[in-house]
């Protein structure tokens, strides 16, 4: 027994070694594979014996896809971002919705600064399994390929074994539902979701209720449930099977990542839907913000958004013509908070930085709350340095027009 505490004194102090390392050079350098390794064995353990359904108890704050995005997960942390709206563990729970690696260029130093702390503080942090925690699907699309470059084939292996290891779905006071993915019409109650079993092998991430959890999207375009052709997997499913759920298990909402949202986040099907997306300029080539969502003792959800700190690409903003630019164009000093029919959430006392999208700042209740005179935000534009051949330079001379000092860094 003792041998085995000064094991986890051993792994916990190597977590923290970890995480310092990645928080400030963003690299694992320095570390052996058997350190690496060591970290795996002790994450599977902890997993091993946890269920399909997590039980949680707000407050709690969701995250949705992080995609390797290194950067957008700990930048808003280490700048005080986020952490003046969010924090972070142990001081406050996390819930991740999956789909940690692929993409991004930081995917294995992301998956392990999260892998350490859930180590370091299991009942702080809890991690759900997203499609891309699926072998077939990160051989394709960036992790192994990572992995290989970084360290070695095997290490790629054991990270899918520990993947096989995360739960599915969880619930936060039995009145919101959170997966990846979607739901499926198969769960008629609470114990269908507390009966499942976790799918460690290939096949089994192809069948049954874990394959809609992961892989599923809302049907946008008629109330039906049918297969998800754009996928080639899973479903999709309508609003009638979303409120069939929320009667079954006597739920307000369902939380789900899985899509990219301009705004980061997306109300549907009468507000009994939230999909949450947390990479901020996803892939880098996208203008969209990435936002998690804060739910309180008293079930208020509050969802804090940030925007991608360069906007629109580059290269498309080359391409833009003075009058395109003129009509995207949102003067600074609109206002961008939208009437709600529910309270406004931010403290009055609270400056609130420049990189928080304030019009989603609301405090929303689960049921029967609605968004008023909301409509389409105007696309992010951050000008960066540009020579004065481009379209940058016409854009410069038009901005005089409006009669604002406008600096374009």
């Amino acid at each position: 027994m003792f041998e085995t505490e000064q094991a986890n004194t051993e792994i916990h102090e190597l977590c923290h070694q970890m995480i310092a390392r990645i928080e400030k050079f963003g690299s694992l350098e320095g570390f052996a594979d058997s350190d690496i390794l060591e970290m795996l064995k002790m994450m599977k353990e902890l997993l091993e014996p946890l269920p399909c359904l997590l039980e949680l108890v707000a407050p709690v704050i969701v995250f949705g896809d992080i995609h390797g995005q290194l950067s957008d997960l700990l930048e808003p942390l280490l700048s005080f971002r986020f952490v003046k709206q969010v924090g972070r563990p142990p001081d406050f729970q996390y819930l991740l919705l999956g789909d940690y690696v692929d993409r991004g260029d930081k995917s294995l130093e992301t998956v392990v600064w999260l892998f350490c702390m859930k180590i370091l503080y299991p009942k702080k942090v809890h991690l759900l399994r997203g499609n891309h925690e699926v072998r077939r699907v990160n051989a394709l699309y960036g992790f192994k390929e990572e992995l290989v470059r970084k360290r070695n084939d095997h290490m790629w292996k054991v990270f899918n074994d520990v993947f096989a290891e995360l739960p599915i779905c969880a619930s936060i006071n039995r009145k919101i539902l959170c997966m990846h993915g979607g739901i499926s019409t198969e769960i008629k109650s609470w114990l269908t979701l507390s009966e499942m079993s976790k799918s460690r092998f290939h096949k089994d991430c192809e069948n049954g209720i874990v394959v809609q959890m992961l892989w599923a999207d809302p049907n946008r375009t008629e109330d039906k449930c049918r297969f998800n052709r754009p996928r080639g997997i899973s479903n999709l499913f309508g609003q009638t099977a979303i409120e069939e759920l929320c009667t079954a298990l006597d739920i307000d909402l369902v939380i789900r990542a899985h899509e990219l949202k301009d705004n980061g986040y997306a109300f549907e099907f009468d507000n009994q839907l939230l999909t949450v997306f947390s990479a901020p300029y996803y892939s880098g080539c996208n203008s969209n913000s990435g936002s998690v969502v804060t739910i309180s003792r008293s079930l208020k959800l509050r969802i804090v958004t940030l925007k991608p700190i360069r906007g629109h690409d580059s290269m498309v903003l080359e391409r833009q013509t003075a009058e395109e630019f003129e009509g995207n164009f949102q003067p600074f000093n609109d206002d961008p908070l939208k009437t709600v029919t529910c309270q406004y959430n931010m403290p009055k006392d609270r400056e609130m930085d420049q990189h928080i999208d304030s019009h989603s700042m609301f405090a929303h209740e689960t049921k029967h709350c609605k968004k008023l005179n909301e409509g389409p935000l105007k696309p992010l534009v951050c000008v960066k340095t540009a020579e004065e051949n481009t379209a940058l330079a016409t854009i410069r001379k038009t901005m005089k027009g409006y009669g604002m000092a406008i600096s374009l860094k």
